[in-house]
């Protein structure tokens, strides 16, 4: 009987690889800020107070030149007709002869009475009060950002990979045949 012997041999194959290289350096980017701030400023002058006594004044008799004289003059003219009318009133006294009185002794009797003041309850007036405000004056200033922008780099390096390949033992398939007695 033939038997027949297959004996095989691989190939057999040395790699010999370089991995791919990146390498990166990176320059990081900077931000500078400077801010200027906003700034309000917020003033009132003082206002104006303004008292005027002289109504309060007048009430109780201090007067001014110009008010003075003309209240003085319109007592003066309220006198003078307040005697005329008394005066007529003598004279129309003395006229009536037909009544059995001493017109004179009469006339002399009412000049000697004086009539007691009266106190009266007078009102004084308020002065007047007056205020005028100042307005509010702003002044702002705007505020600033100032910018520096350093951008970042990037350098990089690559280096490509390869691969070698050696074949350190090729492949080869041996058949004999061997005569086998049973």
């Amino acid at each position: 009987m033939l038997r027949i012997n297959i004996s095989t041999q691989p190939i057999r194959l040395n790699y010999n690889i370089n991995n791919a290289q990146m390498n990166l350096h990176t320059t990081l980017p900077k931000v500078q800020l400077e801010t200027t701030a906003a700034t309000v400023d917020i003033s009132q002058p003082q206002g104006r107070l303004t008292i005027d006594q002289y109504p309060c004044r007048y009430s109780i008799g201090i007067k001014n030149n110009t008010d003075f004289a003309r209240d003085i003059a319109a007592k003066g003219k309220q006198t003078v007709m307040s005697t005329i009318g008394r005066i007529v009133q003598e004279g129309n006294q003395l006229a009536r002869i037909q009544s059995k009185s001493n017109a004179i002794a009469d006339i002399a009797a009412n000049s000697t009475v004086s009539v007691v003041p009266d106190i009266t309850y007078a009102y004084i007036a308020s002065p007047d009060i007056s205020y005028q405000a100042s307005p509010v004056q702003f002044n702002t200033t705007e505020g600033k950002v100032d910018l520096n922008l350093n951008h970042g780099t990037v350098k990089q390096d690559y280096r490509r990979g390869n691969v070698d390949i050696q074949v350190t033992q090729y492949p080869s398939i041996e058949i004999s045949t061997v005569d086998v007695k049973v």
